[in-house]
């Protein structure tokens, strides 16, 4: 007999899909292919995204009991900035299709999304290694040739079958990236030790393995959508809390 396990009680009373990714993180593995968009695929998109919330919104719960007890929380650098059109249209749509590119592309284990996001990686390194002394048009061209050349790859490899090594230890890559995901949002903190700063990162780990999931369920479109309105709510809370 085979299907997601799922436990009784409570359980059976939750979306499906929320019990298929239950599922799915006992036991991670590469589906052979994904769905596409499909309507029946947006609609269990909606239910990963409602799923974000129930989970988002208990940390934040953790967060503000936290704070009530006396915890002192590290400002997060997002807080800091003054939220323009420019800055929103980066935050909400522009860093989520870049992180998704960087981060889970690659999970679909095909030898030419690998070597596309490692290639978009090198575009993002190399301005980053250049120091604020690099001209911006060199760095726009920078991540300009890496993207397209990683578009590039990503066609010509298209019809390449996931590698099998990446099949085989799928559930090392899966975690990997969820936790390297998690780690990078600890540059969003300036105070502070790291180790005190790992529970903060908790929400992206949980973003990250769910994010995941989509992206080799439904698709790299699924994961993007997910990650702009996880971004959108974030920074609508923001902004209600400072008008506040």
């Amino acid at each position: 007999m085979t299907g997601p396990v799922t436990s009784p009680g409570l359980a059976r009373f939750a979306p499906g899909e929320w019990r298929t990714f239950a599922a799915f993180l006992r036991h991670p593995a590469l589906p052979e292919r994904m769905t596409g968009i499909r309507l029946a695929a947006i609609g269990k998109v909606l239910q990963l995204f409602a799923l974000d919330l129930v989970l988002m919104a208990l940390l934040l719960g953790l967060i503000q009991l936290a704070t009530a007890l006396g915890f002192s929380i590290p400002e997060n650098a997002i807080d800091k900035l003054k939220l323009t059109p420019l800055l929103l249209a980066l935050v909400i749509v522009l860093l989520p299709m870049g992180e998704e590119m960087v981060f889970r592309s690659w999970l679909s284990g095909r030898a030419g999304h690998v070597i596309a996001a490692v290639i978009l990686i090198v575009g993002v390194v190399v301005p980053i290694v250049s120091g604020p002394q690099a001209h911006p048009i060199l760095l726009l061209g920078s991540l300009t040739i890496a993207a397209v050349v990683a578009i590039a790859i990503a066609f010509w490899l298209r019809k390449r079958p996931a590698m099998p090594f990446f099949v085989r230890h799928f559930v090392w890559f899966y975690f990997a990236s969820a936790l390297v995901f998690a780690g990078a949002h600890l540059m969003n903190y300036t105070d502070g030790i790291t180790l005190a700063l790992l529970p903060l990162v908790v929400p992206q780990l949980i973003a990250g393995l769910i994010f995941g999931y989509a992206r080799i369920t439904f698709g790299l479109w699924s994961d993007m959508l997910l990650h702009m309105m996880h971004n959108g709510l974030l920074v609508a809370l923001i902004v209600l809390s400072k008008g506040m």
